[in-house]
């Protein structure tokens, strides 16, 4: 073979591919080569998802309003991730002991799981009974029935919130709430069956964690042609108001301090230590000035002390205290 020849098959062989291109380009019917994965094929399209996604946005608000009120103390929630797995996958996922609901969704009859971290599940029974709200320091264990109890109540009020996330598709009715701490018997679908799972980070000042939703491919079937059509971009979402105004009945019952300031004034550490019982202190504030009466610690209104028959010293709201001085 001469030694040119090589080189000159090299270029025809360049040619060829540079013709196959141009070919394709100009044919545009020709079909193109996708991966495909065997192992976690999808069955919900993208448009789909991002419709459950914004569906479930709503779920995130109405459940940071649901664990504030059961915090007594302000809680975020936010969608930490929408994806397709495998039930397999999401099982092994789960830790061990678990706090897994499991519930049949009406009107599909099928089934699906909510998952709560437990850090946030130690940290609202921490809370409930007089603690701050953390789950440090708590090893993984078994919830005792009467903690169990304290979950059971904060879950209806989380079902009653899914319930009324699903609303602008369609009126479900969650059935058949059970309660199971052990993922392995959780055998809700096939191993081997697609699941829609779901995240949402919750955070507190001294917890955080996930809370997981499983939707199994069949219990989705019937309801995803209702996801695909673009009527849903008007889907009703609870507007800053109507937050506001439900957070504000779900933390009601919650105890705020509450002070009054009659006045202060400034003095040196030598005339502080020489303070003796009868001492008069003056204070910058006059006699017919209004206190500051603070709200967890935020001034928030102007009062006048007054003395009652009986001795007691109560006050009268004369006014606000502006926003910027808050």
């Amino acid at each position: 073979m001469d030694e040119k020849e090589p080189g000159a098959i090299q270029e025809e062989q360049d040619l060829e591919k540079e013709g196959e291109k141009a070919e394709e380009m100009k044919n545009p019917d020709v079909p193109t080569v996708t991966s495909y994965d065997f192992k976690h094929p999808a069955r919900v399209n993208r448009d789909q998802m991002l419709t459950l996604e914004n569906l479930h946005d709503n779920f995130a608000r109405l459940l940071s309003s649901t664990f504030s009120g059961a915090m007594r103390a302000v809680v975020d929630v936010d969608t930490a991730f929408v994806d397709q797995t495998t039930y397999a996958e999401f099982i092994m996922s789960m830790s061990n002991p678990s706090c897994s609901y499991q519930f049949t969704l009406g009107p599909t009859s099928g089934q699906a799981i909510i998952d709560f971290a437990m850090p946030v599940v130690f940290a609202f029974v921490d809370r409930i009974f007089g603690g701050k709200g953390s789950s440090q320091g708590v090893e993984a264990r078994q919830l005792t029935p009467i903690e169990i109890g304290v979950i059971n109540r904060i879950t209806k009020r989380v079902i009653e919130d899914l319930e009324a996330t699903w609303e602008p598709i369609l009126r479900v009715e969650i059935t058949d709430i059970e309660l199971e701490t052990n993922p392995e018997f959780m055998q809700i679908t096939a191993a081997s069956e697609i699941v829609v799972l779901m995240g949402f980070e919750v955070n507190s000042t001294n917890a955080s964690g996930l809370v997981r939703l499983c939707y199994p491919f069949f219990t989705l079937e019937s309801i995803l042609p209702r996801l695909g059509q673009q009527s849903y971009v008007r889907t009703k979402r609870m507007n800053q108001q109507e937050l506001e105004q439900k957070n504000i009945v779900r933390l009601g019952p919650m105890d705020v301090p509450l002070s009054a300031e009659m006045g202060r004034t400034e003095l040196t550490l030598g005339e502080a230590e020489s303070i003796q019982v009868g001492d008069v202190i003056c204070m910058d504030s006059g006699q017919s000035d209004p206190c500051v009466v603070s709200v967890g610690g935020a001034p928030k209104y102007y009062a006048r002390p007054f003395a009652t028959e009986t001795g007691d010293i109560k006050l009268q709201v004369v006014g606000k205290v502006p926003r910027e001085l808050q």
